[in-house]
């Protein structure tokens, strides 16, 4: 039940910050459809990120704001989320003192977090349609020193995939 009103308390979101307010004579502007991470990470990409194609666990609805998929590998767990919410959104929620500039094959997004962990990395990269959010959750058995190095390291092949 908690489930569901929060679905669709999130999709009401959603559906007004795409009406937006418009003054007369104005047109709406048009919304950029959101990145689909489950299509638009290629399967070369995550060979080369270490985890596998076949493992895909698809989740999120654009009515609820959000497209999601995740990969298993051997050591991690890749997630990649999409969103319309801004980085501003983000930082607002979080404080943005909670944020550091982090650069992943040559795009600077903005991790989340104090000192890295050895459990999870979480970067957020701005887009044009909002942002997209690359997660790395290290597998309990293969944990590394730093999560935030694994997600780089799988980053250099999955972060080219993502849209502007």
């Amino acid at each position: 039940m908690k489930r569901a009103l929060m679905t669709v308390a999130t999709g009401g979101l959603a559906l007004a910050a795409l009406v937006g307010c418009s003054s007369e004579g104005q047109e709406p502007t048009a919304t950029t459809a959101l990145f689909e991470p489950c299509t638009g990470v290629t399967a070369d990409a995550l060979h080369k990120a270490g985890v596998d194609p076949v493992t895909k666990v698809a989740a999120g609805s654009v009515s609820a704001g959000w497209q999601t998929c995740e990969w298993t590998g051997d050591t991690a767990y890749l997630r990649v989320f999409s969103t319309s919410r801004t980085l501003k959104e983000f930082e607002s929620e979080s404080g943005e003192t909670a944020f550091a500039d982090y650069t992943v094959a040559g795009r600077t997004g903005r991790r989340l977090g104090g000192a890295p962990t050895t459990g999870s990395c979480d970067v957020l990269f701005a887009a044009d349609q909002g942002v997209i959010r690359l997660v790395v959750v290290n597998n309990p058995a293969h944990q590394s020193d730093d999560a935030c190095a694994t997600l780089r390291q799988m980053g250099e092949s999955i972060v080219p995939n993502f849209p502007a």
